[in-house]
């Protein structure tokens, strides 16, 4: 059950929401909410993955990919969506590298984020968000003249990140862009 992504790129979609259910428990000693979670089996894999550093999961990810969705054969290129936070196994990278592989399709890192602003869970406003990760994502100087492009990201929450991706890979002359975030929240 894929799930439509609105944006100011081509096409977009999510393999699934990243939760089924989350019920606040209440709050410990120093205020911080607990939560009773439900992830989806997609989300528990991505979880699983990126912070349990479960790389197995990467090819579970790509074999359901590849088991939902055709016509990704017109794809010319393969990027991960930029990350903020560096881990030893990017799961961005991992996913889209495989995809790549699989598919026989260039992988290419080309979108970087600079960490050093405000972490973006803390700003409410997209608009805020946005003019942030205008300054923060930065492309290689790469031509992408008739290339249909495929943005892979693990979660979609406010959709910043790929906006101002998409944007970025448009100024480079991209024919189109396809995003596909493994998760979304409900938000």
């Amino acid at each position: 059950m894929a799930i439509e992504l609105n944006g100011n790129w081509t096409k977009g979609f999510a393999l699934d929401h990243h939760m089924q259910k989350s019920i606040l428990l209440g709050y410990d000693e120093l205020g911080h909410p607990h939560f009773d979670s439900k992830r989806s089996v997609i989300g528990e894999w991505v979880y699983q993955l990126k912070y349990r550093n479960q790389t197995q999961n990467v090819s579970l990810l790509v074999d359901y990919i590849l088991q939902k969705f055709s016509g990704l054969e017109s794809i010319n290129l393969i990027v991960p969506a930029p990350f903020t936070t560096e881990r030893i196994n990017q799961p961005v990278q991992l996913i889209a590298k495989e995809l790549s592989d699989r598919l026989n399709i260039p992988y290419s890192p080309i979108l970087r984020k600079s960490s050093s602003h405000t972490p973006l869970k803390n700003i409410e406003e997209k608009s805020e968000k946005l003019e942030i990760l205008n300054n923060s994502i930065t492309i290689d100087n790469i031509d992408l003249s008739n290339k249909n492009i495929l943005v892979i990201d693990d979660l979609f929450d406010s959709g910043a990140t790929l906006e101002i991706s998409t944007k970025k890979l448009f100024s480079k002359n991209a024919r189109s862009v396809i995003v596909l975030a493994m998760t979304k929240t409900r938000g």
